[in-house]
């Protein structure tokens, strides 16, 4: 599959430092274009961290990415050439919470690594989970850390500003552009939240299945009332899945079924004959079609309007 290894924004000249920055195009240069140019090098292990630093740094930086299209960066594992390119790089970005599950394995120099969670310890939400096999990733268990941090809206803050100051250590120069960014980028994170949360308050206490634990986050700060299964949308269930199924609907009768991504008809067809309905709220974490965790956010507060009975904005 091909490796989008280098990708940075080039900011038009007609865009301010701030409002504007944020409506540019992007372009992408090759790897000998930013070493030969002198760009800092800036690493990110999801998507989220990703967009954060296109919208922060803006023509400041170009961003090692390393994923395969097609591949959730929360299953993903570096190869040795992988580690070597983040090895190389100015700066490489963490999301933590025991996401980069690889980290352990792979030797990356300490004084460049940022955690972006690592101030937020104590606010981690813990897991116990058994190991499955489903998807491209192949198996992996949901025992440790809830890694999908950026669902909580003021987590989601503190590990921008934490993007945003390892920005500003690489490149002091751009201080007033980054946080200028940075004051957009947190502005629309918030109603992006606001509109989530209207949603769900319309009516709280409705019950909803997750086609994944992937929502803790987000359940937590805005009280919903859900459980998961481990059911992937590419995917039709296997027996066991189907009970699990049934036994969640047992203590949780409910009209929905969040998945993370569009599910097959047939998965789709399968829950419509047990009485759910099908929506979905990507996480952010594998990218959404156009890896905009804003545009992916606004998709996300559509389908809670569905789930709650709220308005459309």
């Amino acid at each position: 599959m091909r490796i989008d290894r280098i990708i940075t924004l080039r900011i038009l000249a007609a865009c301010g430092l701030a409002l504007g920055a944020a409506a540019c195009d992007t372009d992408s240069i090759t790897a000998e274009e930013a070493a030969g140019g002198g760009t800092p090098v800036v690493a990110v292990s999801n998507h989220p961290l990703r967009f954060f630093v296109e919208k922060i740094a803006g023509p400041a930086v170009a961003i090692e990415w390393r994923v395969p299209e097609g591949v959730d960066p929360a299953r993903w594992n570096p190869t040795a050439d992988d580690v070597a390119a983040m090895q190389s790089a100015d700066l490489i970005l963490l999301n933590g919470a025991g996401y980069e599950g690889w980290l352990p394995t792979a030797s990356l120099p300490a004084d460049r690594l940022v955690d972006t969670t690592a101030s937020v310890r104590d606010r981690l939400i813990r897991t116990n989970g058994p190991v499955h096999t489903h998807g491209p990733g192949g198996e992996h268990s949901h025992a440790g850390m809830a890694s999908t941090t950026w669902l909580d809206p003021e987590i989601v803050v503190i590990q921008a500003e934490a993007v945003r100051d390892a920005l500003i250590k690489l490149s002091p120069a751009d201080q007033v552009a980054f946080n200028s960014r940075f004051g957009l980028l947190r502005r629309e994170l918030g109603e992006r939240f606001a509109s989530i949360e209207q949603a769900i308050n319309t009516r709280p206490t409705t019950p909803v299945i997750y086609s994944h634990p992937s929502y803790q986050y987000l359940q937590r700060r805005f009280g919903m009332n859900g459980v998961a299964v481990h059911w992937d949308p590419d995917t039709e269930p296997d027996q066991n899945q189907i009970a699990e199924l049934d036994m969640a609907l047992t203590g949780q009768p409910s009209t929905y079924f969040i998945w993370e991504s569009e599910p097959i008809p047939a998965n789709v067809e399968r829950l419509r004959k047990k009485g759910l309905i099908s929506v979905v709220f990507d996480p952010s974490g594998a990218g959404g079609e156009d890896g905009d965790l804003l545009v992916t956010l606004d998709q996300g507060a559509e389908s809670l309007r569905k789930v709650y009975g709220a308005e459309s904005d």
